[in-house]
């Protein structure tokens, strides 16, 4: 069982070791302070650009009995996912996404989408496409993650194009 008092904190942004535009500065400018805040703790999440990842991100194996069993999990059900050290100040611990790899469950997530909210989503636009899938690769980390620690709760917030989830497992 986690202490509540040392919560993880996850973030997520389409920039993580994956250089796009203004907030993947953002978060390296950032990411010093919380990772001497949170340690271990702190996790950043994305889509695994192959492009950047393999300069960016040292492979490791999480150490965190708790993020190998969610990490294994969604491995399990055919997703690919790096998990690693960002190669930047802080050297901040990152799990990565392939997108592609869960594109077979997109038709899934949005049916969800339109059951519980009646927001449709066009089918051929891969932006929108990409954001859910990400989103819900997400969600089922943080799933994972609080079901391996077998309590917990969590807060998130998000503003703009990046996201933050902290668990209190």
């Amino acid at each position: 069982m986690r202490d509540v008092s040392q919560p993880l904190l996850f973030e997520t942004s389409w920039e993580v070791a994956n250089k796009v535009g203004g907030i993947y500065t953002v978060l390296k400018t950032k990411v010093p302070v919380t990772v001497q805040e949170y340690g271990d703790r702190y996790h950043l999440t994305g889509p695994w650009n192959r492009l950047s990842a393999h300069v960016e991100v040292e492979e490791i194996e999480p150490e965190s009995p708790a993020i190998a069993a969610a990490v294994a999990a969604i491995r399990d059900q055919g997703i690919q996912v790096l998990y690693g050290r960002w190669l930047i100040d802080g050297a901040p611990r990152v799990i990565l996404f392939d997108i592609g790899s869960a594109a077979y469950k997109l038709d899934e997530w949005k049916g969800d989408i339109w059951q519980v909210s009646g927001i449709p989503s066009p089918p051929n636009d891969t932006e929108t496409n990409d954001a859910i899938i990400l989103g819900y690769l997400n969600a089922w980390l943080f799933e994972e993650v609080r079901t391996s620690e077998r309590q917990g709760g969590g807060a998130g917030t998000c503003g703009g194009p990046a996201c933050a989830y902290e668990l209190h497992a």
